[in-house]
């Protein structure tokens, strides 16, 4: 998603104060996304989502990712009556 909000200042003519405004955060704090210096929070993913919808695909295959697989519980047998 990283990728995409980076396309999306470049598209926009967004400078990284205009960018971070978008997003809702402080512009050092999306300077060091922006320069993969600190991963894309799942809390600032969804505000980017708010801000350009156009990444709603992008959260939901984020947050599926994150997502762990969780056995089936299994069944208690039942006593015989």
């Amino acid at each position: 998603m990283r990728e995409r909000l980076l396309a999306i200042q470049v598209r926009e003519h967004l400078s990284d104060e205009g960018m971070a405004t978008r997003l809702q955060c402080s512009r050092s704090l999306w300077s060091m996304v922006r320069r993969g210096k600190m991963p894309l929070s799942h809390e600032m993913a969804i505000r980017a989502t708010g801000a350009f919808p156009e990444l709603t695909l992008d959260l939901l295959e984020m947050a599926s990712a994150s997502v762990s697989t969780v056995p089936a519980r299994s069944q208690p047998e039942k006593e015989a009556a």
